[in-house]
């Protein structure tokens, strides 16, 4: 009897220490990695609409993610910024995996492709499951 609950405190525990991972974590590296794919795409082809698409969504998803940091700071929902990322991160991999099909290129629309779908399925379980605002503000 003395063992189950050392089983049950101890997974307990365990669960308790697992780190979190926030969605703002994600989108805000993801979204530099796209404006300075977009970026790259400029300098190497000369691509004025990689140049767009790359930065316009890259700094839409840092925008999305800085906006989730204040409101968590505030213990605040930020439930819509994940939805508004998700719309980001979605049509970027519909894009890319069009892309991807037509040039058979892993660079840069397979690699694209694949980050910007885990991203997307990322962003679908912080939607479903959303993590909860902590108790109190953070400074």
């Amino acid at each position: 009897d003395s063992h189950q609950n050392t089983l049950s405190i101890s997974a307990g525990a365990h669960s308790s220490c697992r780190p979190t991972m926030y969605s703002f974590c994600f989108t805000i590296p993801y979204g530099f990695i796209l404006a300075l794919g977009g970026l790259i795409g400029f300098i190497a082809k000369g691509s004025k609409m990689s140049l767009m698409a790359g930065v316009g969504c890259g700094a839409a998803m840092m925008i999305f993610g800085t906006k989730s940091i204040t409101l968590y700071k505030k213990k605040e929902s930020y439930t819509h910024y994940n939805v508004l990322s998700f719309v980001v991160a979605a049509a970027v991999t519909i894009v890319m995996g069009k892309r991807y099909m037509d040039t058979k290129l892993l660079m840069p629309a397979g690699i694209t492709f694949v980050l910007s779908l885990v991203m997307a399925l990322y962003l679908t379980l912080r939607i479903v499951s959303p993590i909860p605002p902590k108790k109190e503000a953070m400074e």
